[in-house]
């Protein structure tokens, strides 16, 4: 996902990208990115090229609470600031430098940062998922758990009387 900086008309481009998966490198992760698309519209000025980027994405992952496969879509807006004026640059990740003799910009590190930060710390097929039974294993989305309630560790019981004597208190 390169653009030329010198076939950059001053004002507004705009290009679509569909990118190469294995581009993003997303190997050993605990997803896979099935099809990713990109709108991008690139302003460019005197000394900034100010990229706005549109991400949707199709993510194939497994339930971390019922282990089933889902796919999940994925969309994002993010902005990158490429600069000649190393004064702008400051502590910001999306403000990066631009060198007078850069030919091309790559596009791709944006869009692998952008999906890696939209995307959740644990995968849910759905936010109700109800997981499995710790007990037999059976997934609660689709059965009733057949289990009786599980005996009680004994060592608890202390904080269990503790517990019933204060709802007792009140």
């Amino acid at each position: 996902m390169k653009v030329s900086v010198q076939s950059l008309k001053n004002g507004l481009n705009f290009y679509e990208f569909d990118p190469e998966i294995a581009e993003l490198d997303f190997e050993e992760r605990n997803f896979m990115v099935k099809r990713v698309q990109v709108k991008s519209k690139v302003d460019r000025s005197e000394h900034n090229i100010v990229v706005t980027s549109e991400a949707t994405a199709s993510i194939e992952s497994v339930c971390e609470s019922c282990l089933k496969n889902y796919t999940d879509q994925f969309e994002d807006t993010y902005t990158i600031l490429y600069t000649t004026e190393k004064e702008a640059l400051e502590d910001d990740e999306m403000v990066r430098f631009l060198s007078t003799g850069t030919n091309h910009i790559d596009l791709t590190e944006g869009l692998r940062e952008s999906i890696l930060l939209a995307l959740p710390m644990r995968f849910k097929c759905t936010e109700d998922c109800k997981g499995l039974c710790a007990r037999c294993g059976a997934n609660l989305n689709a059965e009733p758990c057949e289990c009786k309630d599980a005996q009680a560790d004994p060592r608890w019981e202390g904080l269990r009387k503790l517990l019933k004597e204060e709802v007792g208190d009140n």
